[in-house]
Order: C-alpha cells, then structure tokens, then sequence
C-alpha cells in the first residue's frame, strides 16, 4: 500500500503508514475496522520504531512480469490493474522442497515464499505506489530561475575563495610559482628548495634567483635562502657565483659561520693559485668576526708556525745581533716597516741583524710556498745611556788675570773610562772636530770667553753642553772678526760691474763660460796674469763674484795681510782665541755667531785659513788664505756665496 503523504510503499495491509502515521486507504480494497485496524496501526508504529527511516524495505518484484508500461510512462494502466500484477505463486510444497534442495550460506539463493491468502492485497498495494510516484513527478516541476542563481552564487564565491586561497596562504603562493605566476619571495624560496631536492637544479636557480632579487629590491636578507641559493649554484658546477654569492653573505652578515664556511671549503677544493692563501686569510676573519674556535683550528693545521727570533724584543742599551728562524724550516721575511706588505715587501732573512740605537719594529713571516704565517711582531728599543754633563772646576766670574781650568766627568761618570770630553773656547758649539780634553788645565784667553764641554761614552751617546761664561780682563785683547767692511782694493763682490772692473784691471782673457748651480744663471771666468776674476749675469748685468789672487801685484789685502805671509802672521792680524787643534788637525779661530774663523788641514798637508761673515742680505763672504806646507801663504780667495 502506497502512503499518499510520504509515498512510503508497505508491503503488507496495514491501515497506518509506518514512516509517517497516515491513515492508509486504497480505492477498491475492503478497508478493515475494528480489532483489525488496531492490530495494523499497532504494528506499524513498532515497524517505523524497529526500522530507519533512510532505509525502506526491499521491494519484490514477481518473476516474468512485464515492464513495458512502467519503463515507458512510471505508472500503471488504470485497465485490470490486479489481474496484470498478479505474481506468480509458489505453492508452498515446493517452496519446501526447493529450501531443501537448495545450499547451505551464502551460495543459497534467495527465494521469497509468498502467503496465497493475501497476495492480491500486497501486489495491488505497490500498483498503487508506483502510481503515486508518478503523480507525484508529474505535479512538482524544476525552478530553473532559482537554480541557475544558486549555481551562479556558487561560483562567485567558489571563484573569491579560489582567489584569496592563491593570494594569501602559503600553498596558494607556492602554486603560484609552479604555474610560472608572479608570487612573493617566500614561496619562490620555498619552490626553489623543494626543486633542489628533486633534483631540478636550474629551475630551482630560477625560482630562488627571483626571490633574491625581490629581497634585495624590498632591502631585505635572507641568509638562508642565500645559502641555499648557493648550494644550488654549487650543485649546478657554477662554482665561481657561488664563491661571490658566499662572499657577499659574510660580508653583509659577518655574524654568520655557514658562508665562511662554504667559502673556505671551495677555496681548500679548487687548488687555484693562492686560493689557500686567500683561505687562511678567510679563517683569520671569520675567528675575529663570529669568534668561533674552529675557525682558528684549522688555520693553524693549515699556515706555516711564526717564525722565531733571538734575541727576544725587548729594552737593550747596548746594540744587538738579531736572528731569525722557522723550526720548521721554511723561508723567513722580516722587514721594519711598518707599511711594508709581507713577504713581498719583505727581505729573506739569510744573516744576522745589527740593531743600532734607537726603536725599531720588527715584522717577520715564515713562508711555505703560497702559504704564509701569521706575522712575528716585537719592538726593540735599544736606547743607550747617555753620560752626564761635564763638570768645571772654576766658577764663572771676572777674573783680573788669566785663568786655569779643568774638567771632569759627571758624577755619576766619575769611575767611567769610556768617557770623552769634547771642548771649545772659540764660541762654537764642541762637536767631533774639536779639541778633546787630555786632563791638563786649560788656559782661558783674555775677554769674554764661553767655556763648552760635551761627554761622549763608548755608545756614542753625547752629554748635554756645559757653558760656562768668564770674563778676563787681562791684555792683549782679543782682535775683531773680519767682515764684508774689509774689502780687497775696494772692490765689493755682487756689486762691482763687470765693465767697472775692466776698466781698472783689463779685460783679461775669457777662459770658461758656464752655468752655475750655485747661481742659477750664466758665469764667466777671466784669466789675468795675477789669477782670475768670475763674473755672473744678473738682472743688473755681469758682476763680480769671485777673485782668486795668486799675487797681489795692484791689489790690497785686508789688514795688510800679503801673499807669502806666515800662518801666525795672518792668524794674528784677526781674531783668535787661542784654541788648540782637534784630533783631526783643524783649528777653531772664533765664532760670533756672525762670522767664523778656523784653520783647516788638508788631505795634502797645505792649510786654508777660513774667514767667513755675513752680508746685509743674509748671504754669505768667504775670504780664504791658502798655507802651503812650509807654512806661507801662496794664494787668495775671496768669493761671493749666494
């Protein structure tokens, strides 16, 4: 029976619906009432209670029945409905015997028994039910409109969650990329490890080089990625971009231990020249950048040791012999400049070092090959000890007489017997080229007299000077210095026109022309039979700088002084302080600070008598009176200095 609310079909005549509680009632069957009817609902209110409502019972279909009309229109025809659904009936002895027949499980076909009594109830109640299913399809129709809109709703939103999905998740951003879409960095960098691993080693250099170069577009840095970046690269046998890309990392990031590490790996790999020398290069930075141990570990089992050095750095007062080695056995470089490159700016230490005085830094690598060691850095200064200031033993004063004195080293120099005492009483400062103090007194000349004195040790160190000022006054006075107001035959030089001093003295003979360093400009020299005279061109003209006299014939010398006179006769006509000869032969005359006069021997035995002033224009006049070995006096000259 068919259920005209829900369509529920029931198989047996019931008067209530199972499903859903209706009254049942199909026309032209004899509807029951009373005790019956009871028995009915009751039943199928414990059939809907025992059965799901998602699962009606299975329906039975007859054996040879024809389908024909319900396959074409889904209802029955309204023509002898019960006598064409009549099924056909098993009696119930041979369902028996078929049971029996039949096996066991689940190979036993299944095979319904039918009760005679009430089959024509059943069948009639699933004509109806087919009927009502085609009535029910046949009243309710399909809205299209409202189908179309849900569908079209479906998609718009099917479509923006597809967008956002892309747009803003992570695996929607990697999708991206693998479609060849533009996406952001991170997923690029992710795509391009995930390449990597499969082995896809260009198109994970493409995917990651993108993400790169958005980083560096928006300022950022992805250390991992660019490392990742260069092992691809490596992968690829693009060794020298992944060698940069390293560089690059540890350069922006110092911090970092992965791209030394990488780097240091592809230099020790390659063998390139110099390539482990940049290695341990690297291995110093990277200790002093991230601090890492490691770093100096394996630059120290990779350099050459630092070479050795004796003596050790340090203060020394005396010199010292330096030597320089590598236990090892390799070449050693040392250089005390500071700015030097070594080794190449460097010297290959083959002998001992002689230290002089004074502070010197020395710098020293061993070398192996292309590999060098760290430097050997150590200061020695080698100051020597200077002596203290000597000592006099006459205090400064005016004295009415001439007076003796005599000096002595320091205190703390008295028992020294390395010292020397350099002295002077002409006015100069004492220096090598002065008279060294032999332990007898020394006489003090008349006037005013500057006593110096400087000590010399066995380093060649030099006191401090004592001065000490005395006057004297006891005759004879000390004669004046010569000066530029004492000229010769009343010529002054740079000043006496060329044509002037031809007219007096003749044209002579022109013997030389030439340019002088000392001028800056053109000479000639005029040979007369008296000498010579040099001539120099000025912006004045031609004029007299020189006159070298080997006869005074027609000349005046300064103070009567002659051609042929004696050392003492000259000496006595100026001024002199009476200080005795140096070890080297020379003799301080005096110094004014204006003017000096000194005696000095030459190689060859003869002697100069050296005057020397100078002029209103800071410049310079030498009077020379040469002494041959016998003592006189052969030649004159007197020249201007510029």
């Amino acid at each position: 029976m068919l259920c005209p609310k829900c369509g529920y079909y029931s198989e047996k005549e019931e008067i209530v619906c199972p499903e859903c509680g209706e009254v049942l009632a199909v026309e032209g069957l004899q509807k029951q009432t009373g005790a019956q009817a009871i028995r009915q609902g009751k039943r199928a209110r414990e059939a809907a209670l025992r059965q799901p409502a998602a699962a009606p019972e299975p329906r039975r279909r007859r054996r040879d029945a024809s389908r024909t009309a319900e396959s074409v229109t889904g209802a029955v025809p309204p023509v002898n409905r019960q006598e064409e659904l009549q099924p056909e009936m098993i009696p119930a002895e041979e369902a028996e015997q078929e049971e029996a027949s039949e096996p066991e499980g689940f190979d036993r076909l299944y095979r319904p028994v039918y009760d005679e009594s009430n089959l024509q109830e059943e069948e009639a109640e699933r004509a109806a039910q087919r009927y009502e299913q085609s009535h029910h399809r046949s009243v309710h129709g399909v809205n299209w409109v409202k189908a179309i809109f849900i569908s079209a709703v479906v998609l718009v939103f099917a479509l923006a969650g597809g967008w956002a999905f892309l747009r803003y998740t992570d695996m929607g951003q990697r999708v991206l990329v693998r479609l060849g879409q533009k996406a952001n960095s991170t997923a690029l960098w992710a795509v391009g490890e995930e390449q990597l691993d499969e082995g896809d080693v260009l198109r994970a250099i493409d995917s990651m080089e993108l993400a790169r170069k958005q980083d560096e577009d928006a300022g950022i840095i992805d250390v991992d990625g660019l490392l990742l970046l260069g092992n691809a690269y490596e992968a690829a046998g693009r060794v020298d971009d992944a060698a940069l890309l390293y560089e690059k990392i540890y350069t922006e990031t110092p911090s970092r231990t992965e791209a030394y590490v990488n780097h240091i790996r592809i230099l020790r790999t390659n063998r390139n020249p110099g390539d482990l020398a940049k290695a341990g290069e690297l291995m110093k930075t990277a200790y002093e950048k991230t601090g890492d141990s490691s770093f100096a570990t394996q630059r120290s089992d990779l350099l050459p040791a630092p070479p050795e050095v004796w003596p050790i750095a340090g203060y020394y007062e005396t010199k010292r012999r330096l030597s320089i080695t590598s236990y090892q056995g390799f070449e050693v470089y040392y250089t005390f400049d500071d700015n030097a490159e070594l080794p190449s700016g460097g010297t290959l230490f083959t002998e001992e070092i002689l230290l002089e005085e004074g502070i010197h830094n020395l710098r020293a690598v061993a070398v192996n090959g292309e590999l060098v060691s760290d430097e050997l850095r150590g200061t020695y200064k080698i100051i020597m000890p200077s002596p203290q200031m000597p000592r006099a033993t006459l205090a400064p004063n005016t004295y009415k007489t001439r007076q003796r004195v005599k000096l002595k080293p320091g205190k703390d120099n008295e028992n020294d017997s390395d010292i020397v005492i350099y002295y002077t009483v002409d006015g100069s400062v004492p220096d090598a080229d002065s008279p060294i103090y032999n332990g007898e007194a020394i006489v003090l000349p008349t006037g005013w007299v500057d006593l110096r004195a400087v000590a010399v040790n066995r380093y060649n160190k030099v006191s401090k000077t004592m001065e000490i000022k005395y006057k004297i006054e006891a005759k004879p006075w000390p004669l004046s210095a010569w000066d530029m107001t004492e000229p010769i035959q009343g010529l002054n030089l740079n000043q006496t026109g060329m044509m002037d001093f031809q007219k007096e003295f003749g044209e002579g003979t022109l013997a030389e022309e030439y340019m002088s360093a000392e001028f800056d400009s053109e000479c000639r020299r005029y040979e007369y039979g008296w000498g010579y005279a040099v001539m120099n061109r000025t912006r004045s003209g031609w004029m007299l700088v020189e006159l070298y006299l080997t006869n005074t014939s027609g000349f005046k010398l300064p103070r009567n002084t002659n051609i042929g006179d004696t050392e003492a006769y000259v000496t006595g006509k100026f001024r002199d302080m009476g200080q005795v000869e140096s070890a080297s032969g020379n003799r301080g005359l005096y110094d004014t600070g204006k003017g000096t006069g000194k005696i000095w021997l030459q190689e060859d035995g003869t002697k100069i008598i050296r005057y020397r002033c100078s002029t209103a224009d800071s410049r310079m006049q030498q009077l020379d009176y040469y002494v041959n070995k016998g003592g006189t006096v052969f030649a004159v000259d007197w020249k201007y200095e510029p």
